[in-house]
């Protein structure tokens, strides 16, 4: 049989899915999705994606009908970590770039596809929904973003590491952010909320960061935490009354913030706030002695919860 190079080719773009390629492919030549996908030797009526999708695919009649490198082709299919415990790479499109989309309409890059992507790779322009969610309502605020940007580069780099270690606390955190609060679950990676997405992707910068201080503080909040979260986690007792006296040890009356609900919702500053135990405010205040008091309040917070488990490990004198 005869291969007959198909006359039409438009060139593909960096980074562009082989199904996004050769749906402009078919529209090029004038031709049907399902037509084209049988003459490239296709049987499926849906372009492939994944390398296990060109199984049975005769590369080298596919790639000269269609002008096409094999190395090329290789490289606009997804790939997936098979043992990652939690899906990060999606299986159709939820978001995109307007610039990119109004150059070449119809166009869907790889990168698009990834849970942590947040800014287009091609034009730096910020990726936006498929679909409008009425929910939606409100700008997204920039100490939000900020946070969600340092959770999606710390996703990005645990999942092409490939360390299981890390995978593995991903995984629990997410867990811990579902139980704590039932409408962050694994999907909000790839909701249409943009706020919603954003707080998921903060809710996990800080679960990998301070994890243990971020569930104290979920829990001061929320009374009914605990009770879920020793539903959830029945085998977990030493830790979860780790995170009970933790809690306890929090000044009340403050949130991540340093601003007490009230005072958010009434626009009014905090008084008289409860002081934290003893040994909690010593190991603070030798953070402050040992780090600056200029120092990100984030790596204070974490110095001092080391300072405190090492006080409470082995007695020491932390004044």
């Amino acid at each position: 049989m005869n291969i007959r190079p198909l006359p039409r080719r438009p060139a593909p773009l960096r980074d562009e899915l082989l199904s996004s390629w050769i749906a402009r492919l078919a529209d090029a030549n004038h031709c049907s999705m399902a037509e084209l996908c049988g003459y490239l030797g296709i049987a499926s009526e849906h372009p492939p994606e994944t390398f296990d999708e060109l199984a049975d695919v005769n590369i080298e009649r596919f790639c000269a009908i269609a002008r096409l490198l094999p190395h090329d082709m290789h490289s606009m299919l997804i790939t997936r970590r098979a043992e990652f415990p939690i899906e990060c790479v999606s299986w159709s499109d939820f978001q995109h770039c307007p610039t990119c989309t109004h150059a070449t309409p119809g166009v869907s890059l790889r990168h698009w596809r990834q849970a942590w992507s947040l800014v287009c790779n091609s034009c730096a322009s910020g990726l936006l929904p498929l679909r409008d969610d009425p929910r939606d309502k409100y700008q997204v605020p920039s100490r939000l973003q900020a946070r969600a940007c340092e959770g999606a580069r710390q996703l990005e780099q645990v999942y092409l590491r490939g360390n299981h270690h890390a995978a593995r606390r991903v995984d629990l955190t997410i867990l811990v952010v579902g139980t704590l609060a039932p409408e962050f679950r694994q999907g909000m990676l790839f909701t249409q909320n943009s706020r919603d997405r954003y707080s998921m992707l903060s809710a996990l910068n800080h679960g990998l960061m301070r994890p243990l201080l971020a569930t104290a503080l979920a829990m001061r909040n929320d009374p009914a935490a605990e009770s879920r979260l020793r539903a959830a986690f029945p085998h977990q007792r030493k830790i979860l009354d780790r995170l009970r006296r933790l809690k306890d040890s929090l000044p009340i009356g403050k949130n991540v913030y340093g601003r007490s609900r009230v005072a958010r919702n009434s626009g009014q500053g905090v008084t008289n706030p409860v002081a934290g135990r003893p040994e909690y405010l010593a190991a603070a205040r030798q953070a402050i002695e040992q780090l600056g008091a200029t120092a990100d309040r984030g790596e204070l917070l974490q110095h001092a919860e080391r300072i405190w488990e090492t006080a409470r490990k082995k007695p020491m004198d932390i004044s």
